[in-house]
């Protein structure tokens, strides 16, 4: 009789236990968004792209052609440095190293400055992006949305991903001021 209660008592508490879990999933709405596939894929993040891609290929053409000289000195200083006089080849050699350290510097200054324009031109688009899931979060009443490219999520189905609708609505109206906008880590209000 005793084991019979205490089995009861599992089966009513296991249960109790489904049910409270049946009841707090129906009322957990969760929603995925790909950050990085929006900030690509929406008609301003576009845009920005291809900004830096045009001033990315101006300065790759300056610095080929930056390259193509220093090359054409060194093929010059290595043909002349064997007849010219001692003082003669180690100031076409020191021209030739200032040259080269000049490329360089100018290299490194590219690189440094065509990460600067790409956040630049980027982060304006992400904060509005963050504002739409949020406005998308509170009018859809989602307990949560998690950001899919970070790598975190290992699975999603499709049916929860409002990426497309995120883009939609932000090439919609790019321009609209949008409240509520927090990065990860911040509960969206």
């Amino acid at each position: 009789m005793m084991r019979h209660t205490t089995t009861m008592r599992l089966a009513w508490t296991a249960a109790a236990i489904l049910l409270g879990a049946a009841t707090a999933r129906a009322e957990f709405k969760l929603a995925v968004v790909d950050m990085q596939r929006a900030l690509n894929e929406c008609e301003a993040g576009k845009h920005a792209k291809d900004q830096v891609k045009s001033k990315f290929e101006k300065a790759q053409d300056q610095l080929k052609r930056q390259r193509d000289e220093l090359d054409k000195a060194r093929d010059d200083f290595d043909k002349k440095a064997l007849v010219l006089k001692e003082d003669q080849r180690r100031d076409m050699e020191k021209e030739f190293e200032a040259k080269s350290l000049d490329f360089k510097r100018r290299y490194e200054d590219f690189q440094r400055d065509l990460k600067r324009p790409d956040s630049e031109l980027t982060s304006g688009i992400v904060e509005q992006l963050y504002g739409i899931v949020a406005e998308l979060g509170r009018d859809k009443a989602y307990t949560a949305v998690i950001e899919a490219s970070s790598g975190v999520i290992l699975y999603s189905d499709k049916s929860i991903d409002i990426t497309d609708e995120v883009i939609k609505l932000h090439n919609a109206n790019p321009n609209k001021a949008r409240g509520g906008a927090k990065r990860p880590g911040g509960d969206g209000e």
